[in-house]
């Protein structure tokens, strides 16, 4: 990924900031640069490249070709309108195929956390294998997020707690890692699972010799974030996620759904890809997932 494109989260939340003002008819803010940022208000509204990443992501199938295509959209070294618009396609296309992996990720959670929310749990777990891809599909997501909510829903099961994928989510979101001992198997660093890290090229992330635990905006700390009531089974965290979350300022876009991505979406299977043999409870679909998760955001 090129340098030149990761603004600095207080960078660009003044540039969404400008994107508002344009759309909005109030007059341009003096303090603005008058090409680069336009030119960046422009480029970021292209939803086509928006949805591009998104479908890039999407149709990424495990171990095919990759189809990310954000490193090949132009660089401009400078502060022209030019520059700010293709950094602007940039963060669109890249927003695109991250959202895309973060709702895989959601609906993965779910179904993980829904499988392992049993008294077989241990079985389960034992017997499970995490797929690493690292290419920021929606398989990739859906792997991860499932990886990470079935070490939930054993956990949840296993105190007590009602069946809630969404809460046990977002407690995961706020910085919550549990570790299961009787399995050595936890989430976050403890487990094998590596978050996809948002605007990389899978390319390059999969060409690395070695892997490094990303700082993925799925860990992203809300304010207010409640305490967790998994604390017998949380450990400490090993790597920092504040730091990320406070120069990031939870600015990508999650933009109204098309026709097309609902109806990929309004699917209810009865089983999961990691475990056909065993049903699944949940009776809604995964639209009405991705839905919860947005509307709780």
């Amino acid at each position: 990924m090129n340098t030149q494109k990761m603004l600095t989260g207080v960078a660009k939340g003044l540039l969404l900031s400008y994107v508002l003002v344009v759309f909005s008819g109030c007059p341009e803010s003096s303090s603005l640069n008058t090409e680069y940022d336009p030119g960046f208000a422009e480029g970021f509204m292209v939803d086509e490249e928006y949805w591009q990443g998104y479908d890039h992501s999407y149709l990424t199938v495990p171990e095919g070709a990759l189809l990310y295509t954000g490193s090949e959209i132009p660089v401009i070294e400078d502060e022209s309108y030019d520059a700010g618009y293709w950094d602007g396609v940039w963060y669109a296309y890249n927003d695109g195929y991250f959202v895309c992996y973060d709702y895989g990720f959601t609906i993965g959670f779910s179904e993980g956390y829904d499988l392992a929310f049993r008294g077989d749990w241990f079985e389960f777990l034992a017997a499970d294998l995490h797929p690493e891809y690292l290419d920021g599909s929606f398989a990739d997501g859906y792997n991860d997020g499932f990886s990470e909510g079935s070490v939930f829903g054993a956990t949840d099961y296993q105190l007590g707690l009602p069946l809630d994928w969404l809460d046990a989510m977002w407690d995961y979101r706020d910085g919550t890692d549990l570790f299961i001992e009787e399995l050595d198997r936890g989430t976050g660093t403890f487990g094998p699972v590596y978050l996809y890290e948002y605007g990389v090229d899978p390319n390059e992330y999969i060409a690395k010799t070695s892997v490094t635990q990303g700082m993925s905006r799925i860990r992203q700390k809300r304010a207010g974030a409640k305490l967790s009531p998994r604390t017998l089974y949380a450990v400490a965290t090993t790597y920092e996620k504040a730091a990320e979350a406070e120069s990031a300022s939870d600015e990508i876009s999650y933009r109204e759904l098309t026709e097309k991505v609902r109806t990929d979406l309004s699917v209810i299977p009865t089983s999961s890809s990691r475990a056909a043999e065993r049903d699944l409870s949940l009776s809604d679909r995964w639209l009405d997932r991705v839905n919860a998760y947005r509307q709780s955001r």
